[in-house]
């Protein structure tokens, strides 16, 4: 990032006829058949055994691993119910919290460490989370920790994964449908690395410019209208008027009068702070018009205007837009000519 600008029953009852008969065979034979037959059953006996020891009745992750939903109703209360995700992203949804889960990261690339965060649901309620340390469990999140719910908590894996334990609160009432519900992000670091908080902060290569590009959620090119600092949420909010658009998955450019319909919806909903930070907003997205954009960066970052114009490219991380390199334009101009043969799609400027 420019500092300008800035996861059938086996064993059958019996070996007679379908009538339960006698029947007669050769001595020599039916010894030999009688061994077959018992040692065909005793190997498909270990196989299901197998089978389901390594495969858990109660993970009830879906088919591919990302995300969890279920229900504490069919823990009955009793032990510790694992669950095993290995996706950069997903979600884990737990209704009626009992007793508890624990929930194992693992990250789609092996022998790779990982930085994760999780954001608890707005209406998450009903169990508090905690992360495994190496001889303790360590408070990550619960609803009267004295952070916001929005807040994201973060910590590092250790040998490529990390394991967190949801404990359901005690005295829980069974005919209230509680919710401990909440996503997780896994950014992989490279191979022996230790996660450094100022990486997010550091200009982007020309590789990952065009990486990125290419890969980004929300590619624009714009200027910088606003610089608003979020301490509450640890985040600084950056206001962009965008003068061409690129490409975007999530409506993150809007027109302004869409911004304004948006605020309105959800002013009720806000606290005070936030509702500061939103009135700004809106006042310079009526004042500039057009197509204008929100996105944030980590508020240790220190971000701050800059004049000109930017390519703007970041990723969507839990609903929210993300910047992750923001070039001048005419650097980038510079780039597109020189690597346009390398690179994986058209590059535009």
């Amino acid at each position: 990032m420019d500092m300008a600008l800035l996861w059938e029953d086996i064993l059958s009852p019996s070996d007679g006829g379908a009538g339960g008969g006698l029947v007669h065979h050769h001595p020599t034979t039916s010894i030999h058949g009688r061994k077959t037959s018992v040692r065909w059953r005793f190997t498909l006996w270990v196989c299901w055994l197998w089978v389901t020891l390594a495969c858990p009745q109660h993970s009830y992750a879906d088919s591919n691993g990302c995300d969890f939903y279920g229900s504490g109703l069919e823990q009955d209360g009793r032990g510790v119910q694992p669950v095993y995700v290995s996706c950069s992203s997903g979600r884990v949804e737990w209704q009626y919290p009992r007793a508890g889960l624990r929930v194992i990261l693992k990250s789609p690339h092996k022998d790779r460490d990982f930085h994760a965060c999780i954001k608890g649901d707005v209406k998450f309620e009903g169990a508090r989370i905690y992360l495994e340390g190496h001889r303790s469990l360590l408070p990550l999140f619960a609803l009267d920790d004295g952070r916001p719910r929005e807040l994201s908590r973060c910590f590092t894996s250790y040998k490529g994964q990390a394991a967190l334990y949801v404990e359901a609160e005690p005295g829980a009432d069974d005919l209230k449908k509680q919710v401990a519900a909440f996503e997780y992000d896994l950014q992989s670091l490279s191979k022996g690395a230790i996660y450094d908080p100022l990486e997010e902060c550091r200009p982007c290569s020309q590789e990952e410019l065009l990486h990125l590009y290419c890969a980004a959620d929300f590619v624009a090119r714009g200027t910088i209208v606003g610089v608003v600092d979020d301490a509450r949420l640890s985040r600084t909010l950056i206001t962009v008027r965008a003068t061409k658009l690129f490409q975007q998955t999530s409506p993150v450019f809007r027109h302004a009068h869409t911004h304004r319909k948006v605020k309105e919806a959800s002013r009720e909903e806000k606290e005070k702070k936030e509702e500061q930070v939103e009135e700004v907003f809106s006042n310079l997205v009526l004042q500039e018009g057009g197509l204008v954009g929100r996105v944030e960066v980590p508020l240790q970052c220190g971000a701050r205007a800059g004049g000109g114009e930017f390519l703007v490219m970041g990723v969507m991380r839990f609903g929210q837009p993300v910047l992750r390199c923001a070039p001048r334009h005419q650097e980038w101009v510079s780039l597109a000519r020189v690597a346009h043969a390398r690179a994986q799609c058209v590059l535009e400027t």
